[in-house]
């Protein structure tokens, strides 16, 4: 079994090879790992059974966590940049293995796995950490019966947004990936700038989450007749605005002395000519690491989201957005009455937006 898993991992880390020709390797990952996971099994009933609402978010249930892998896109990114991270932090500390932290890393630890199979525990150990004991049991089960017990530190049950690090041993490299498109929903803020706090230095992946605001036309971005027929889009019609929010190391870093419940995005302008048949999205772009890069559409996390926003956007407006955090998380923005805003700048949190401001939509309205 493990030298099925290594055979698949090793296509997976394979340079030059693009992702989307792997779906099979990714399969054949997953199989060994669900014939090794012991007495635990996803639910068929009633996926979303054993999700856990916390303080700074949804923790997604046992069963959807496993599932995750079947966006095989998505699967390859972050096992790639988190390969690329270990090898980055060796080269700070070669006289030792990289200790990585896995956060959330669900009942198949499907992002560690392929790795492990193919590091040795001299050069990367692990530690899995998950809210949910049925996700630990089985990940414990899955390295037991894989022979790789040595690649792994530690396992966490805790929830990740308040899990105190060992300062003796922080990790070299922090894999978070607990997120939707967006970055809603979903703790990946929350975990991201608690951990950070706690080892700042620690290479993160993913290194970088960026949320650019467009404006497009849906007749042309999503063409239902081209994708029924298998044939060509015309060329999507978008008009960029602005990158409104991002999460990186350098970003969390700045929040430091930011107060209450909300972090600053940023303020961007309408053009001052537009026409009606412009919507409002939001898109996710998610850098890994260094050149790995999951793109518009690539996965569910990069597919187009419709903005919440307070007010009617109009040409020539200027829309700030805020990061909500608590057990709801997520991007809310609203119109600004004043047209002088200083657009492309993080928003001032001295004037905060409630939560209410994120039941409005992006649809686009003319001026009367």
């Amino acid at each position: 079994m493990i030298e099925r898993l290594r055979k698949a991992a090793l296509s997976l880390l394979e340079p030059g090879v693009p992702a989307s020709s792997l779906r099979p390797e990714v399969l054949e990952m997953m199989a060994v790992l669900a014939s090794s996971r012991g007495s635990w099994s996803p639910r068929t009933d009633d996926i979303a059974a054993g999700e856990t609402r916390t303080p700074d978010g949804v923790a997604i249930s046992p069963t959807m966590a496993a599932m995750c892998a079947d966006d095989f896109m998505r699967t390859i990114a972050f096992v790639r940049g988190t390969h690329a991270a270990i090898v980055d932090a060796r080269k700070r500390a070669p006289d030792r293995p990289a200790r990585v932290l896995y956060a959330g890393c669900g009942p198949y630890a499907t992002l560690a796995m392929p790795l492990m199979a193919v590091l040795p525990s001299t050069e990367a150990t692990f530690t899995l950490l998950d809210l949910h004991p049925e996700s630990i049991a089985s990940a414990m089960a899955i390295v037991d019966a894989l022979g790789l017990s040595g690649s792994v530190a530690r396992y966490e049950i805790a929830d990740a947004a308040s899990h105190r690090l060992d300062p003796e041993q922080p990790p070299d490299v922090i894999l978070v990936e607990v997120m939707r498109a967006c970055l809603e929903a979903e703790p990946q803020v929350a975990v991201t700038r608690h951990l950070l706090r706690q080892a700042p230095h620690a290479l993160l992946v993913p290194e970088e989450v960026r949320i650019e605001f467009t404006l497009v036309d849906p007749a042309r971005e999503f063409d239902p007749d081209c994708i029924a027929q298998n044939r060509q889009a015309a060329p999507r019609d978008r008009i960029p605005v602005g990158l409104v929010f991002t999460l990186s190391r350098e970003a969390a870093a700045s929040w430091a002395g930011c107060p209450g419940d909300q972090l600053p995005g940023a303020t961007v302008c309408i053009p001052e000519s537009l026409e009606r048949r412009y919507q409002a999205m939001l898109f996710t772009v998610i850098r890994t690491r260094g050149n790995h890069v999951l793109r518009d559409y690539d996965s569910g996390l990069t597919c187009p989201r419709v903005p919440s926003i307070q007010g009617a956007i109009q040409p020539g407006v200027a829309v700030r957005f805020r990061y909500a955090l608590g057990s709801h998380p997520g991007l809310c923005a609203e119109v600004l009455h004043d047209r002088q805003a200083d657009c492309g700048r993080d928003s001032d949190l001295a004037a905060p937006i409630g939560r209410p401001c994120c039941g409005g939509g992006g649809r686009f309205h003319a001026a009367s």
